[in-house]
């Protein structure tokens, strides 16, 4: 992004103090548009400009921008005053004062069902909100959107079920609601977009945990671990585990809890993490207890024998054999058999004497074990649809939104400036007016601009094609991947040259299992060399261990490029792993390769 020397920018701003004291005002806003685009300066030298251009606009009769200026401000009265002839303005600045159905109502003005709805539920005028989806769910624009029909339904069950908790109506909306959603999260599985699965079962157990049915909730984690772990983000997958046994605990289900403990267990041993006697042992643990509950609630006596068996299991997979006799004298006490009882008594002795478990196994870290927050995707989607990737909508709903960093709304207003620009001189559709704003919406470095970005990607000119894969280089997020994999197949070159662009740019965890899939399925090799450099600059574990397979599988340029990014990777936990792999490497020259490396790293 641009960036003047304070030179510079001292001169500008004397340049637009000077123009404005004499009436110039057009050349005064000239000079303050090239103050605001340095978005690092102070806040205080920043305000002052802005409230200099907003001026500017006031004089220039060009209210509206004077009202994107307080806004961003949020000097309400005046931004109040400019905005009152857009009813969508009207509407973000009621959200900003937490206005909702004020906002409710100026959305719906500006035909925006989404919007409405939204600020309805909100405003908690859940009979308001119900009517607003049941309305958007017949949406002719929605016919052939099944993720966003999903999302719709699931809103109309929760509005009804906030009315009216334990009516049929609601349980048999949030009922479809799962049934599509489940649908949707299939097809986005099969189509590669694991993230968007992802969504899916985050919503479906939200659904759960409002409803109070585990086999909802259980559902979600399940298929949530399922997609985090196909990508490889191992402390993800441990996180969910935590959450989800927590919330098994605290519903009394304790079977499900004791499985959950050896799911996650083997897990960690799968993917070498320390962690899996830890949770041996609070599956053990369990165990005992679910034995107890059985006992208590009068179940079947065959039921608390396979808990206690299962328990047994767990103490001797971690070396607690104090803990293996207690469950066998348990064992050798209940109302079974005499041959089993025996039995278990006879085990029960052979272990007199024995020692319990050593106690250093780690825990998974205390900082880790945090209630996962939900984002409002069944809002945020929607919202994202009915804005249609317009760069001005979209802009507009940073630029007052303090959760936002200033940097990013000060971008954000810039957007919204170059847009209205451009709509004032009739050249919004212009390929330089689009190419600016890809250039913008990238340095927005938001999730908010992948929508724009995608839209522009769409457009017939290469040249704004190019410049919206480029932009993506600096928003790190798994959703970027899903138009460079779309732009190393465009018909123009210079856009798979941005493609490859962005790819080089694209270096962070969550990226490491995109980038892996576009070395597996790309043919040229231009491509693959990319990817690989890309990966060698992630700096985990895990981006090591795939590099370690192309030095394995790859000859050449390839397996040349796998080597200087495993030589490059910093990372100490690697060593151990490419140890482990020159050990049992059959093939000379690989195994060369690999001592190389380690003697270098």
């Amino acid at each position: 992004m641009s960036r003047r020397g304070f030179h510079s920018i001292e001169t500008a701003a004397s340049a637009a103090q000077q123009a404005m004291a004499s009436g110039r005002h057009a050349e005064a806003e000239r000079a303050y548009r090239e103050l605001i685009a340095q978005t690092h300066v102070v806040d205080y030298e920043y305000d002052d400009w802005l409230r200099g251009l907003a001026d500017c606009y006031r004089h220039l009769g060009r209210g509206r921008e004077a009202g994107f200026v307080y806004l961003y401000l949020h000097y309400f009265d005046q931004a109040k005053a400019s905005l009152a002839s857009s009813p969508e303005l009207r509407a973000r600045l009621a959200e900003v004062e937490k206005r909702w159905a004020d906002a409710a109502t100026a959305w719906a003005e500006a035909s925006r069902p989404a919007h409405a709805a939204v600020a309805w539920d909100k405003a908690k005028a859940h009979d308001k909100a119900r009517a607003g989806w049941e309305a958007l769910a017949n949406h002719a624009a929605l016919r052939e959107r099944p993720y966003e029909q999903a999302l719709v339904h699931f809103n109309i069950g929760s509005a009804i079920a906030r009315l009216e908790p334990a009516s049929p109506d609601a349980r048999r909306a949030l009922v479809e609601a799962q049934r599509r959603l489940e649908q949707v999260a299939d097809d986005f599985e099969i189509a590669g977009e694991l993230e968007r699965a992802f969504d899916c079962f985050q919503i479906v157990l939200k659904l759960g945990k409002d409803s109070g049915q585990f086999e909802n909730i259980a559902l979600g984690y399940v298929n949530c671990i399922r997609v985090l772990a196909g990508d490889n983000l191992k402390f993800y997958v441990l996180q969910y585990y935590e959450d989800f046994v927590r919330l098994a605990l605290e519903r009394g289900e304790l079977h499900a809890a004791a499985t959950i403990y050896q799911e996650a267990a083997q897990y960690a041993q799968h993917v070498h993490l320390p962690y899996d006697r830890r949770y041996q042992a609070k599956s053990a643990d369990t165990w005992q207890r679910c034995a107890d509950k059985y006992q208590a609630d009068g179940l079947p006596i065959e039921m608390v024998e396979n808990a206690l068996l299962a328990a047994v299991q767990q103490y001797s997979a971690v070396g607690d054999y104090v803990g293996v006799r207690r469950g066998f004298e348990r064992l050798a006490k209940l109302e079974l058999a005499d041959d089993k009882r025996a039995r278990y008594a006879t085990i029960a002795r052979r272990y007199d004497g024995a020692a319990g478990a050593a106690s250093d196994a780690p825990a998974f870290p205390d900082y880790l074990k945090q209630q996962h927050a939900y984002a409002d995707i069944w809002f945020a989607d929607l919202l994202e649809w009915e804005l249609a990737g317009d760069p001005l909508a979209v802009a507009s709903s940073m630029v007052g939104d303090l959760r936002y960093p200033n940097g990013i709304r000060r971008r954000a207003l810039v957007v919204m400036l170059t847009a209205a620009d451009a709509q004032l001189r009739n050249a919004t559709a212009e390929v330089e007016t689009l190419v600016t704003l890809a250039e913008q919406l990238g340095e927005l470095q938001s999730y908010a601009a992948l929508a724009p970005l995608e839209t522009l990607y769409r457009h017939g000119d290469p040249q704004v094609r190019r410049a919206a894969v480029k932009a993506l280089r600096y928003l790190y997020f798994k959703r970027s991947f899903a138009t460079v994999r779309l732009a190393l197949a465009d018909a123009d070159g210079g856009v798979r040259e941005a493609a490859l662009l962005a790819i080089t740019g694209l270096h962070f965890p969550h990226a490491l299992g995109p980038l892996a899939r576009i070395y597996q399925d790309a043919t040229e090799q231009r491509v693959r060399g990319a990817t690989i450099d890309a990966m060698g600059k992630i700096q985990t574990v895990e981006a090591g261990e795939v590099l370690i397979g192309v030095l394995r599988q790859e000859s050449g340029v390839l397996r040349d490029a796998a080597r200087s990014a495993l030589i490059s990777l910093d990372n100490p936990d690697i060593v151990p792993i490419l140890r482990a792999h020159y050990e049992i490497e059959a093939d000379p020259g690989t195994r060369e390769l690999l001592g190389d490396i380690l003697r270098r790293v």
